[in-house]
């Protein structure tokens, strides 16, 4: 009897071994499922993050851009506001051809591309600012906006667009 008595303890211990197991399985399961769900809600709030931070310095690279003190058409310390002067913006390009004076404005533009097009009167002139573009990057945001041109030589206006290319690494 005492050994019936036993072996009943025994199953029922088995049993309450069994019950414990399945429910930290069971626990378990539902920990890796949760963090998997936690993981690529955060992932995808990270690159929403990553988006958005590049949309706001490419906004920055285009208002740097537009109001560039190395090409702004001034009169008597009087700005213009979205006007170049050609004959600085001829200058100005040439200026940045060269590798050495490119290099200082790596911390102002970093990977991008600013170039001007005068589309009135002529459509022929194109300045090409600044072009320092990677062999890989992730994303290409442009930015457009016309301009006002100054002839200084003539005396006249053109119109023209600025074309401002970041490139997300």
């Amino acid at each position: 009897m005492d050994l019936l008595k036993g072996k009943i303890k025994m199953k029922k211990a088995q049993i309450r071994l069994f019950e414990s197991m399945a429910v930290l399985v069971v626990f378990l399961l539902l920990l890796g499922i949760g963090s998997v769900v936690y993981f690529k809600f955060q992932r995808a709030s990270i690159e929403r993050e990553v988006i958005e931070s590049e949309n706001v310095r490419s906004l920055q690279l285009f208002q740097r851009a537009l109001y560039l003190p190395e090409v702004d058409c001034s009169f008597v310390s009087v700005q213009k506001d979205n006007c170049f002067d050609i004959s600085k913006l001829y200058f100005f390009s040439e200026l940045l051809k060269n590798e050495e004076h490119r290099i200082g404005y790596f911390d102002i533009f970093g990977f991008s591309k600013i170039q001007v097009k005068q589309v009135y009167p002529s459509v022929s002139d194109m300045f090409v600012l600044y072009s320092n573009v990677p062999d890989n990057y992730r994303s290409k945001l442009a930015s457009h906006s016309s301009v006002l041109l100054f002839n200084a030589s003539s005396g006249t206006y053109g119109f023209g667009v600025v074309e401002v290319d970041y490139y997300g690494e």
